[in-house]
């Protein structure tokens, strides 16, 4: 088969007039707006060069960018909760053998957070079907007091040890209903959040650079006009600043339409009304465990001072934080 030369001639010219195009269309434009963004910065422009936004867009794009940087900055806070063991010890070494020996007579203490779907998934890796113990603080602390880790057979009748199933069992109850916090802030609060930052803020900060570039395309057809002394060439770039200024008008109005749209539909009081109340359903619970535990533990303490025929000169009261 000939080599055909003047075939690969006509490919090469088409393929250097497609290079000159997209030079001319897409590089050239994107090297003249970075140089005169540089510009600008370093105040190499003059103001009265720089177009002025009007203070509409201008209050709509600082709403839709405080909201960006708000959800983003608590995103990175929030997302703990979606680590199981984001409370846990470092220093805990934890052997679960034995506590996975009696977790069927030990599961009924727990805590139904939110359903007993969720309890049990607390416990039991979705995967394996194992047993699977939680590591959270409060789960640790559970596992630690457990009356199981004094004796191997339990004296129902021993202040200590009904001190310590108590407490325990309590423990268990907020430690998983932390579990259920922590589900719902990641439902109903991390995933919207996420959501908005991606379905609608994305919206605003592509309409914002669309925005800056149009404006910079004015503002560099108007140099050029002004900086013309061929006046044969004055009419061409007049139609192109008039066409740069209805671009940047445009662009505008529809930036307008769309920050408009993202706050409408952005609901961030509502968003953290649920983060609110996943925290005070927790936090109402343990309180009420570990407020009612408080008067058994004092019941406890005087039976066992009677059994012992001690007198409890123990003044309780309540601690202020």
């Amino acid at each position: 088969m000939s080599f055909n030369f003047a075939s690969f001639a006509k490919d090469l010219k088409s393929l250097g007039g497609k290079f000159t195009d997209e030079f001319n269309n897409e590089i050239l434009p994107m090297a003249q707006r970075t140089s005169r963004i540089v510009q600008e910065k370093i105040g190499k422009v003059n103001i009265e060069d720089i177009s002025q936004l009007p203070s509409e867009y201008t209050d709509l794009a600082t709403r839709c960018n405080n909201i960006e940087s708000l959800y983003k900055n608590v995103l990175k806070i929030t997302t703990n909760y979606e680590n199981e063991g984001y409370d846990y010890p470092t220093n805990v070494q934890e052997s679960f053998t034995e506590f996975g020996k009696n977790i069927t007579t030990r599961v009924s203490n727990l805590s139904k957070a939110t359903t007993t779907a969720e309890a049990q998934a607390a416990i039991i890796n979705p995967t394996t079907g194992e047993f699977q113990p939680p590591k959270t603080f409060y789960h640790a602390l559970a596992r630690a007091t457990d009356g199981s880790v004094l004796t191997s057979s339990e004296d129902q009748n021993d202040p200590l040890i009904k001190s310590l199933d108590l407490y325990s069992s309590n423990l268990n109850k907020i430690a998983n209903a932390r579990l259920g916090q922590d589900q719902l802030i990641k439902a109903k609060f991390n995933k919207p959040l996420n959501t908005t930052l991606r379905q609608l803020i994305s919206q605003s900060n592509k309409i914002q650079k669309k925005v800056e570039q149009k404006r910079i395309d004015y503002d560099l057809a108007r140099l050029n006009l002004t900086k013309c002394t061929n006046p044969s060439k004055e009419p061409q770039l007049r139609v192109v600043m008039e066409n740069a200024e209805d671009e940047f008008a445009n662009t505008v109005e529809d930036a307008i339409n769309i920050m408009q749209n993202v706050l409408e539909n952005a609901k961030p009081l509502e968003e953290f009304l649920e983060l609110i109340k996943a925290q005070l359903a927790y936090h109402k619970l343990a309180t009420e465990l570990l407020g009612g535990m408080v008067g058994q533990f004092e019941e406890l303490i005087e039976d066992n001072s009677r059994s012992n025929g001690a007198s409890s000169s123990r003044e309780s009261g309540d601690f202020d934080i």
